[in-house]
């Protein structure tokens, strides 16, 4: 590709990489993709931000977005969401690739958390996994994906929410890998990634 002539070798391959996997995530644009790149390219390559334009960014993003989106009904990623939504009725902040850390998904959860207790609805506990933890499942480094969780009070435990977690899933047909602990993350064997961005979701 034209584009990546224009860059620090290292940059080019991190930046194709990181559009890669946010493709096959399935969670952003095109435009929100650009801003994670212009963004990652001040933090770590400033010296390259000026050697390619936004538009050879755009363009480079929709060739990468023809070859690598996923395709199909969603089937996985949809029945993950079912259950995800079962999960907030019961007063559990279960979020999507929530960050890139673990640290970075408490806090987003944490943040809900406080606005479900503001509006007067019920929360005891949170759940979600990372884009850290996807891209284990994108780059076929694992075939578990592993959601973090936690509970906010004393009453249910954060093995109670564990559990309330773990039973959900598993009436939606998934296959768990866990100890029954707060210490270890609850993981969804042999899911295959299908999810797909879609306009206006």
């Amino acid at each position: 590709m034209e584009w990546k002539n224009k860059l620090d070798e290292c940059c080019a391959d991190e930046l194709e990489e990181m559009v890669i996997d946010n493709i096959r995530a399935g969670f952003l644009s095109d435009d929100e993709i650009l801003e994670e790149c212009k963004e990652y390219m001040e933090d770590n390559y400033p010296d390259d931000c000026d050697n390619i334009t936004d538009g050879e960014m755009s363009d480079m993003i929709r060739v990468l977005r023809d070859k690598y989106q996923n395709t199909g009904e969603q089937e996985n990623f949809l029945k993950l969401d079912s259950v995800f939504s079962k999960l907030g009725k019961q007063g559990i902040v279960a979020l999507h690739c929530a960050g890139y850390t673990q640290s970075d998904g408490f806090d987003d959860c944490n943040e809900i958390a406080s606005e479900w207790q503001e509006d007067g609805d019920p929360v005891v506990g949170c759940c979600f996994y990372t884009m850290q933890d996807l891209e284990h499942i994108l780059h076929k480094e694992s075939d578990l994906l592993y959601f973090s969780f936690g509970n906010y009070f004393d009453e249910p435990t954060a093995e109670e929410v564990g559990q309330i977690i773990v039973k959900e899933l598993e009436i939606a047909g998934f296959h768990i890998e866990w100890d029954g602990t707060a210490d270890k993350r609850i993981a969804v064997k042999d899911i295959k990634w299908d999810k797909y961005y879609i306009e206006n979701e």
